[in-house]
């Protein structure tokens, strides 16, 4: 600003002078002009007084008169011809269409080719119709002017010069000021608010400086204000654990967060980009499209990275002063889990519904042939005893649901220091008389140990394993049970000479309701085992079955004795 105020006052200068020299210029040039032509007026009328005085011709006219002066003299007859010439011995020329012979009286100003210099002429009709021209040395006459222009050349560099020292001198007091606010609003820019000294000669600039310390301090506070909320807002949109993308109405990126980031691979150079410099998936592009275009909300699931992610597009109001603002916000989560757990809850509900269905059925069933009087005095029993395993086996079915539902809804945990091999013990006590149903021997070998854990689980979880065992191995065959520590795990393993599970169930026999004959009802709720995996699950467990066809299956299950809660 320094230089450009002393450059423009240059300037200005400048042109002023400018104009004036041109002023000056032409009111000397024609000052010049006049006195020019009065001085070759006067030495034609000298000479013109002089040629009609004398007797001689002229020839002798022109060779007698004083040439010392510098002027030239030429006699022409009416014609235009020349008869005598001071500067020119040969005579005969014709000079008729010179400018000053054309028009007598007025002044030309030529090169002369006879003498090589630059002259004034002027030309004269005598009484005896002869023509009189006189000329003159145009550089005798130009020095005084010539001069007189250098001097004001010269004197006005010599102003400038000093005009220009006066000018930075006042410059330097009048920007000082300038400076300091210059220094006050970088620092500011920079987050460090600094006070301007009020030190400036001039009281109204002062002013200006205290009024520029008032409106520092109050941006400071505001930006210092803005910068805490970016930063607790940028805070809250990386711990909603899910992506945030805002587009302006040129479907530009002008914000995104750490997630979102982290899905895209997004960096600084993403800002400013239209959407397609990101996103490849047409069904997001096509939701900003159409949020922006028709102001309405989208949501929809895309799968991205073998990751279901469901995506909002919602309309952003961006009336106001900056157009460009955000129009269209793009919220997306991880729902992978959440899809899942509602397609298990939808099986899940479907099954129950299915395996509650037969047990009510029967119970309706027996219960009609009793109203309706078609059941003789002695199968009363036998129906009352259909009738209650009906109802015990809707008992099972919803205890083992109850007890699935609490696995995985449950967040309370219950822990206390139990001997695991005490809950196994009352477990196979409980499962006695089904074992001895079949004449089936049960070797347990049991080992003390004492882990933390919810009794409840450790129960469920031995009989489970165990009674599978029992109901899925013939008659007259042994299950050996085994309870032991093992380096840094807890073992528990049951093994049978059962039918087996064949390879391509194996996978699946954890899961809710599934069953390997579907035909085969054997009292079963088909929750059993998948209430085993979501116990291991909860201890960071692992679970291994090995089985194959009519030779049994071994169920192995580790649990680490450094566990805690």
């Amino acid at each position: 600003m320094k230089q450009a105020l002393i450059r423009n006052n240059i300037i200005l200068m400048l042109i002023a002078f400018i104009i004036f020299f041109i002023i000056v210029f032409i009111g000397i040039y024609t000052l010049q002009q006049n006195q020019q032509k009065a001085l070759v007026s006067f030495v034609l009328a000298e000479v013109e007084l002089e040629y009609e005085s004398y007797e001689g011709t002229p020839l002798e006219f022109v060779s007698e008169y004083q040439i010392e002066t510098g002027r030239r003299i030429t006699i022409l007859n009416p014609d235009g011809i020349v008869l005598a010439d001071s500067h020119d011995e040969e005579t005969g020329q014709d000079k008729s269409q010179r400018p000053e012979v054309r028009n007598l009286g007025s002044m030309s100003v030529r090169t002369s080719l006879t003498i090589g210099e630059e002259l004034f002429y002027m030309a004269k009709r005598m009484d005896d119709q002869n023509i009189l021209r006189v000329s003159i040395p145009l550089a005798s006459q130009s020095v005084y002017y010539s001069r007189l222009l250098w001097i004001l050349i010269l004197t006005s560099f010599g102003f400038i010069g000093f005009y220009y020292v006066g000018l930075v001198r006042i410059n330097k007091n009048v920007m000082a000021p300038w400076e300091k606010v210059k220094v006050g609003l970088t620092a500011l820019s920079e987050g460090n608010y600094e006070v301007m000294a009020l030190t400036s000669p001039y009281p109204e600039i002062n002013d200006l400086l205290n009024e520029m310390n008032r409106i520092n301090l109050e941006t400071d506070k505001n930006l210092r204000s803005i910068e805490t909320y970016q930063i607790q807002l940028k805070e809250i949109l990386n711990e909603l654990k899910q992506g945030v993308m805002l587009f302006n109405d040129r479907e530009e990126l002008v914000y995104f967060n750490d997630d979102a980031a982290s899905l895209f691979h997004l960096n600084d150079e993403a800002y400013d980009k239209p959407s397609y410099y990101m996103i490849r998936d047409n069904q997001i592009k096509e939701a900003i499209t159409k949020t922006n275009q028709g102001q309405t909300n989208v949501t929809f699931d895309s799968k991205m990275e073998g990751k279901t992610i469901e995506f909002k597009a919602f309309h952003v109001n961006a009336e106001g002063r900056n157009k460009s603002q955000a129009t269209v916000l793009i919220t997306f989560k991880d729902v992978t889990q959440e899809r899942a757990i509602e397609q298990i809850k939808r099986d899940f509900f479907s099954h129950a519904s299915h395996e509650l269905k037969s047990p009510l059925t029967a119970i309706r069933g027996y219960a009609e042939l009793i109203e309706h009087g078609l059941i003789s005095h002695d199968e009363i029993s036998p129906t009352a005893h259909n009738i209650v395993q009906q109802t015990e086996m809707m008992a099972a079915l919803v205890e083992d649901m109850l007890m699935l539902s609490r696995l995985e809804n449950l967040k309370e945990k219950t822990y206390q220091n139990v001997h695991l091999e005490q809950i196994l013990s009352d477990v196979l006590s409980q499962l006695k008389p089904l074992a001895d149903a079949k004449n089936i021997t049960i070797n347990p070998t049991l080992s003390r140990i004492e882990y933390l854990c919810d009794p409840i689980d450790m129960h469920k979880l031995f009989k489970n394993l165990i009674e599978n065992a029992i109901k899925y191995s013939e008659d007259q065959k042994t299950v050996q049970v085994i309870l032991k520590a093992q380096a840094n795990d807890i073992v528990f393993s049951v093994k049978d000479q059962g039918i087996g599970i064949a390879p391509e169930h194996q996978q699946r026999v954890f899961e809710r309701f599934y069953r390997v004959d579907k035909g085969r009802q054997d009292g079963g709720t088909g929750l059993g085992l998948a209430i085993v995996k979501h116990i291991v699950m909860k201890y960071e467990g692992t679970i291994d079955l090995k089985s194959s066809m009519s030779r049994g299956t071994h169920i192995i299950v580790k649990f680490s004795k450094d566990h805690q809660e």
